[in-house]
């Protein structure tokens, strides 16, 4: 009897430990560019990076179809610091 027990412990602990592992590579994917992050939306949208600077200011990377921009966003604003021109990539 004691050895079912254990038997269901073993199991109920892999899962866990499945589980959390799900969650950790879900977390990091982002940071680590493991390409689970989203590919962009029918706008063209994408965001490239993000750089926190404090509680509620981050300057952020986008790409929108053939632009890149660099935003400011604050708490209650948001400001273009930078907008180029994609390059063409050529093979």
């Amino acid at each position: 009897m004691m050895e079912i027990y254990l038997n269901i412990i073993r199991v109920i602990l892999v899962l866990a430990g499945i589980v959390a592992g799900m969650i950790l590579l879900y977390r990091y994917a982002e940071k680590y560019k493991l390409g689970l992050a989203s590919k962009g939306t029918a706008y063209g949208l994408k965001k490239m990076d993000t750089i926190h600077l404090g509680y509620k200011k981050v300057i952020s990377v986008v790409e929108v179809k053939d632009y890149v921009l660099v935003l400011g966003i604050g708490e209650k604003e948001m400001s273009l610091l930078a907008k180029w021109k994609k390059e063409e990539k050529t093979a």
